[in-house]
């Protein structure tokens, strides 16, 4: 999941510049199913930064509810033809490594790809229906990178609901932000989150939160979050200094394929009253206001979604061979 935003404010729109195509100087993940390899881990991507609306009150937004979304309704997904599990042996598999991914082909970037959303409003269905017009440009942007890499090709099930739900990661209340989850390769929607909570209202920050979530399912159909797992699991945990500069790794390389989702889509005629938003609001994300310094300080954050932008490469976004002080 992404980082929190800080209370409600004016956002800088003048600091966004249109994409011109020169690099930001910084620094030179799984599937699941009937695959060989077994998933070795179910924790959810963006899961244990705010596991109760207790723990993250002052790191999130304050304001009163402006939203009368239906807090009852849950929409899933009706397109699963290319959920389907594998055929045995003549598939090609997740590989489970990080810094030595062969995901990270040089030059390799999310293709041009056009996309038609619908028309936005911050009711559950009216956000469902976005983010499933959404999945499929985001999938055919990555779809050459990955079968480049020799990598599977699998699209995610993503479910929209304003109410709590339970997953294979575990339960991800409506208060929570959204967030991937390798054990089912989906991604969960907290539509009333982004509404009531943040009062967000603007289709181009939820199309960015949406893209970080479609980065963790890069990460899961590559092999990279099983990669991630078994690394925390011996750095002793997620909550230890190693395991949570590992899921700032994890999360910083989402937020990086984020941008180059968005490049991808930009490039194909997606208008910037959606792109510039996506990028701003995930520049202002951040662990000032999270419970744990487990997604990286806003500097950071911004670092890495226009690293993602303006660079549109896969190698570029390897969070995990960046020195400590660039995924702090």
């Amino acid at each position: 999941m992404p980082p929190m935003r800080p209370p409600q404010r004016k956002s800088n729109a003048g600091v966004i510049v249109a994409l011109v195509l020169v690099g930001v100087t910084l620094f030179s993940i799984t599937m699941i199913g009937a695959v060989a390899a077994a998933i070795t881990s179910d924790s959810a991507s963006d899961y244990s930064s705010s596991s109760s609306s207790e723990a993250t009150t002052s790191e999130e937004s304050t304001s009163s509810t402006t939203s009368s979304s239906s807090s009852s309704e849950t929409t899933t997904s009706s397109s699963t033809s290319e959920s389907s599990t594998y055929e045995p042996e003549d598939q090609v598999r997740p590989v489970s490594r990080l810094g030595d991914h062969p995901i990270n082909i040089p030059s390799n970037g999310a293709v041009n790809t056009s996309c038609n959303l619908p028309s936005f409003d911050t009711d559950v269905q009216s956000q469902d229906r976005f983010y499933q017009a959404a999945l499929p440009c985001l999938m055919e942007a990555w779809t050459p990178l990955l079968e480049d890499a020799n990598l599977p090709v699998r699209m995610p099930q993503v479910i929209t609901s304003g109410d709590d739900f339970e997953t294979p990661c575990g339960t991800r209340k409506w208060d929570q932000t959204a967030m991937y989850c390798p054990g089912s390769h989906t991604i969960y929607m907290t539509a009333r989150y982004y509404s009531e909570k943040e009062q967000r209202t603007d289709a181009g920050a939820y199309l960015g939160q949406f893209a970080h979530e479609f980065g963790h399912a890069v990460q899961g159909m590559a092999g990279i979050n099983a990669a991630y797992g078994d690394a925390s699991y011996d750095a002793g945990g997620g909550d230890t200094a190693a395991g949570l500069e590992l899921t700032r790794r994890s999360e910083l390389q989402a937020t990086c394929f984020e941008g180059m989702s968005l490049a991808a889509l930009q490039n194909g005629g997606v208008s910037n009253d959606y792109i510039f938003p996506a990028l701003q609001d995930s520049r202002e994300r951040g662990d000032e206001y999270n419970a744990q310094r487990d997604h990286g300080t806003m500097k950071t954050n911004q670092a890495w979604i226009d690293q993602g932008f303006y660079k549109n490469e896969v190698a570029q976004c390897n969070t995990w061979l960046a020195d400590p002080s660039d995924v702090n």
